[in-house]
């Protein structure tokens, strides 16, 4: 009995063991570099730039569900999306789950020449925040953008005409969209709980929209306003042209409004024009730019750090403690407190075997002695 009870106390150690061992063995955040073909152009995912290059023209091939796309695995991975096709094949279409759960792709431009986006193709790509849509796009499929809940801001093209149910639905951080073209009707659920949204733009002749286009959204169809009216987005850059922020819906003004933009803070820069001041126009987009420079302080203290890195290997991003990580803690920390459990058990278990053994050893001697006693009588 004794001698199953230590065989199943290791049993036990063992099993807590692997368990670390599979925990540690999950905790990648980033696949390995990969390629392929699929449908007559290729693909190819690079690790070290978290970048998946689409090389080739015509159609994004279309899947059944996001598990069957030929870059499946590194889906979780992929941080830049980049399209490379040559003028005579460009690219016409992205096919349906296409980029389906790209949850840290954060910015998505198609490239001139896509007519077509399919159903849920970049569906909860939770950390996309910017979208460049191309002139040439006609058709916006079902739940195209669902779920994508750092979106903050859309412009459809003149030339887009459909836009699927469930669209742009759970984009929950969704605060301006502008129809530019001849959209006349929007769908069931077509920005269902997308909270924040403060003001939809669209030509006039959009009039048919279904009782549900604005369900759990901030605003409703009663809300959607003019294309007369103008969105002021501000961008900041630096002395040589970089974007360092961007606010894609600082205002929503009429036709006429005079209007002051104030240069926002950013940290470790100075900006020079501080306001800008103009006359909306004709209904266009306006966008204020300003710059800034970067503080020499901080300037200084940038340039040594770049010197003593130059020579140091590549790492991958380090986004904190995950979690992965502390699960992984717990289960080392049980995995310990088990061996020593077991450890203590074995122990007693073999002193209580020893104790019994000298037990059973001095009934024996004793039961002998009795005899020989009566035999002397």
């Amino acid at each position: 009995m004794k001698s199953i009870f230590k065989i199943f106390a290791l049993l036990l150690v063992v099993v807590m063991v692997l368990g670390v061992f599979a925990s540690c063995s999950g905790s990648a955040s980033k696949a390995d570099d990969a390629e392929g073909e699929w449908g007559g152009i290729s693909w190819s995912y690079k690790k070290e730039t978290g970048t998946l290059t689409i090389t080739g023209g015509g159609a994004v091939p279309a899947s059944e569900d996001s598990l069957s796309v030929a870059w499946k695995d590194i889906r979780t991975s992929v941080t830049k999306l980049k399209f490379s096709s040559t003028a005579e094949t460009p690219f016409t279409s992205i096919g349906d789950y296409a980029f389906y759960g790209f949850n840290k792709l954060e910015t998505v431009e198609l490239p001139s020449g896509i007519t077509t986006i399919g159903k849920c193709a970049f569906a909860y790509c939770s950390q996309l925040d910017e979208l460049i849509l191309p002139s040439t796009l006609t058709s916006i499929g079902e739940a195209a953008f669902e779920g994508c809940q750092s979106l903050l801001a859309a412009d459809i093209p003149a030339s887009v005409t459909t836009v699927g149910a469930r669209a742009f639905a759970f984009c929950s951080k969704l605060d301006v969209i502008t129809f530019r073209g001849s959209v006349t009707k929007l769908e069931k659920w077509t920005f269902k709980n997308c909270a924040e949204l403060e003001s939809v733009r669209m030509d006039a002749s959009a009039t048919s929209f279904d009782e549900a286009a604005f369900e759990g959204a901030g605003i409703g169809s009663a809300d959607i306003k003019s294309l007369n009216t103008s969105i002021v987005s501000i961008v900041c850059k630096d002395a040589d042209g970089n974007e360092i922020f961007h606010d894609p819906s600082a205002k929503m003004l009429e036709n006429g409004e005079a209007y002051t933009v104030n240069a926002p803070k950013v940290d470790g820069y100075t900006v020079g024009d501080k306001t800008s001041e103009d006359v909306v126009g004709n209904g266009e987009a306006i966008v204020v730019e300003f710059t800034y420079t970067k503080d020499a302080v901080e300037e200084a203290t940038d340039e040594v750090t770049e010197e003593a890195t130059d020579n140091l290997p590549v790492e991958d991003e380090d986004d904190g403690v995950d979690l992965t990580t502390v699960i992984t803690i717990i289960v080392f920390v049980v995995v310990l407190v088990g061996i020593a459990v077991a450890a203590f058990l074995i122990m007693r278990a073999n002193k209580n075997t020893t104790k019994d053994s000298r037990t059973v050893r001095k009934d024996k001697d004793g039961k002998y002695n009795k005899n020989e006693k009566n035999k002397k009588k």
